[in-house]
């Protein structure tokens, strides 16, 4: 019998009697873990082993042939996502419409290329000419190079080059493609205007196209197209080609022309080099007038807005109006908007010679200079420009040249020789300079005393009236 004072070891401590040694250990370490001792702080660290990549999953495999098994195969899948990807593009034949080019959207462009190798001949746009080898030439390359494009040849119909100007021939060319019913992202990337071009430069400059013509890459210009324009150039209906030699030449019925009543009548004049061409567009004296018609003139082989000369409507009263352009292409774009009767209209054309000193400036842009003066003249010489402009557009003059002699000066104090711009003199050698007019016209004048007087030249162009801010290049 045991004694009061006799408490069994297991009582005591509070643990049952069964509880060994090992397992007391491991419980005290557990109690003593979850308190922490004071102001020691705790840190929690992971300590991988270098067996944990060799531990053994199944059979023979092992953690780290697991990791790279999934990495190969994941990257795997990625490539074959990319390849399909690639292969469902509409680059592919299987995903183009192979009736595209006969149902699709047409998209024109048109633009101009400068050969510097050839000179213009009247024969480049005279129909059934043996100079038109140059335009099979040219439109043969461009049929060429889009046809064999790997991005463009699905999209692209036909080209041709339709006119030529004076001087080293620059041509005139369309460009016609098909679009799908989704062609945003298409025009955006694919056949930008910048994507033409660049392909177009690149193929300029291989080996063989220069083995048959010497283009300048850099004079090459593209836009989109007015589409009327050019499925009349296509059609060789409402387009009217003008070769202006030294004779006026006068149409006195626009509506005698194979055209619509409602369509839009084209008259692409070509003049020589060194005149100017003056359109006079009236109404017949007594007739039926019409009730609307849109006229616009251009400076240049098709609709660039950029190259408008004038622009005005004629409703309803006798009409009769000029436009000189100075340069050897003018486009008359005719639009009756009210289904006029151009019967009652005429046209004719003129070719203005251009006088070394002095003239009418107009168009766009162009350039001037002072005479070659001989050193042996006797008399002072006196030039004065006209500069008029279409209305809401001011004129930007860069002077790249200005030599008059002696040190630069300006105001009253040009007495001898100078250059006089809307009433502000300049005399002596300057740097080059530019002004801009206040308004649509400018009144240019140059008076030279002095036998060794060198000269200037000077370039134009129209800036748009709400531009402030004229910077000189």
């Amino acid at each position: 019998m045991a004694e009061p004072n006799d408490i069994p070891l297991g009582t005591l401590s509070g643990r049952p009697d069964h509880v060994d040694d090992g397992e007391q250990s491991t419980q005290l370490l557990d109690a003593s873990a979850r308190q922490p001792k004071e102001n020691t702080p705790m840190i929690l660290r992971y300590m991988p082993t270098r067996d944990t990549c060799n531990k053994m999953i199944c059979w023979r495999c092992k953690m780290w042939m697991l990791i790279v098994s999934s990495v190969a195969i994941l990257t795997a899948a990625i490539i074959i996502i990319v390849i399909l990807s690639i292969r469902a593009t509409p680059l592919d034949d299987d995903f183009i419409d192979p009736n595209l080019k006969i149902h699709g959207t047409p998209r024109y462009y048109i633009g101009s290329i400068k050969i510097s190798n050839y000179s213009f001949t009247p024969g480049l746009v005279i129909p059934q000419s043996k100079d038109l080898y140059l335009s099979k030439t040219l439109k043969n390359m461009l049929n060429q190079l889009y046809t064999t494009s790997p991005a463009l040849r699905y999209y692209f119909v036909d080209s041709d080059v339709f006119s030529f100007s004076h001087g080293s021939a620059i041509a005139y060319f369309w460009l016609q493609f098909a679009l799908p019913k989704e062609q945003d992202l298409l025009i955006k990337y694919t056949l930008s205007i910048e994507v033409l071009i660049n392909v177009l430069r690149q193929h300029l400059q291989t080996g063989d196209v220069g083995k048959i013509m010497k283009t300048e890459p850099s004079s090459l210009t593209l836009q989109v197209a007015n589409e009327k324009y050019v499925r009349s150039l296509k059609t060789g209906q409402c387009v009217h080609q003008v070769l202006l030699l030294s004779k006026e030449q006068t149409f006195d019925s626009l509506g005698l022309i194979q055209c619509n009543r409602s369509s839009s009548n084209y008259w692409l004049v070509q003049g020589e080099s060194g005149y100017s061409i003056k359109a006079t567009i009236s109404t017949k004296p007594g007739g039926p007038n019409c009730s609307g018609v849109d006229v616009a003139t251009y400076s240049t082989g098709f609709l660039d807005p950029r190259q408008t000369v004038s622009k005005f409507e004629q409703i309803g009263q006798p009409l009769t109006t000029e436009v000189i352009v100075s340069g050897s292409t003018l486009l008359v774009a005719i639009n009756p908007t009210a289904g006029c009767d151009l019967s009652q209209y005429s046209i004719a054309f003129l070719q203005v010679p251009v006088t070394e000193c002095g003239g009418v400036l107009g168009g766009t842009n162009g350039s001037f200079r002072s005479p070659s003066y001989s050193n042996n003249r006797e008399k002072a010489i006196d030039c004065t420009w006209n500069l008029k402009l279409q209305e809401h557009f001011r004129a930007k003059i860069v002077f790249k040249d200005f030599k008059l002699g002696g040190s630069p000066k300006t105001g009253q104090s040009c007495v001898t020789d100078y250059l006089e711009v809307d009433s502000q003199r300049f005399c002596g050698d300057h740097q080059s300079f530019c002004l801009s007019s206040n308004s649509s016209s400018l009144q240019i004048q140059f008076h030279a005393n002095q036998i060794n007087t060198k000269g200037f030249a000077a370039d134009y162009m129209a800036i748009d009236d709400d531009l402030t801010d004229v910077k000189c290049l």
